[in-house]
């Protein structure tokens, strides 16, 4: 089931409601990191590590891939995000 091309194996999990950062690094080339959805892009660079904050205002899954020209297989790097509420995601975190 999913999306052809976009469907992960396992996506970032982040509750609803709850101001979060993202910390973004990549460890070969230059990637970006972009949920069009919620409105981020971010650069991952190797040996740099970049962040954004997000706060997700419902449940849900959001679909990107990385925007960047990187290389072999570019149109293969999905990136998949869950919006939780946030007792099932504290009741994940401590499981």
């Amino acid at each position: 089931g999913g999306y052809r091309l976009l469907e992960v194996d396992n996506r970032c999990v982040l509750p609803y409601g709850v101001d979060s950062r993202i910390l973004v690094s990549s460890a070969d080339v230059i990637h970006a990191w972009a949920l069009p959805s919620i409105g981020v892009k971010v650069d991952a660079v190797p040996g740099r590590i970049n962040q954004l904050g997000v706060h997700l205002m419902s449940s849900g899954v959001m679909y990107g891939q990385c925007s960047e020209i990187c290389g072999v297989n570019h149109s293969f790097m999905p990136i998949g995000l869950e919006s939780v509420s946030p007792s099932v995601f504290y009741r994940w975190l401590v499981s």
